[in-house]
């Protein structure tokens, strides 16, 4: 296996990390609206920290290699495909 594939291989990993990542933290921030004293701020924050960290770690991950960032957002999108799977309902699985 080459070394530009290996890197591809571990790219799409992170990218599926980064991706759950963001999408528990987004979980965590809705489940503490009710309770939030002032919600909007707790929705602004947690927006932009989640934001600034993916960002970065995309960056990161990139290296000067538009294929690297390509397959990290890849396994985000398939992160995010997942996690939105795994938290619908039971009655919406039932149809599906």
């Amino acid at each position: 296996m080459t070394t530009d594939m290996l890197n591809l291989i571990m790219a799409f990993g992170f990218g599926t990390a980064i991706g759950f990542f963001f999408f528990m933290g987004l979980l965590w921030t809705l489940r503490r609206l009710p309770q939030a004293r002032n919600p909007s701020l707790l929705m602004l924050g947690s927006f932009v920290f989640r934001t600034a960290a993916a960002t970065g770690c995309f960056y990161l991950i990139m290296g000067n290699r538009w294929e690297r960032v390509a397959v990290s957002l890849l396994g985000f999108v398939v992160a995010r495909i997942v996690f939105v799977r795994r938290l619908k309902p039971e009655r919406a699985r039932i149809g599906n």
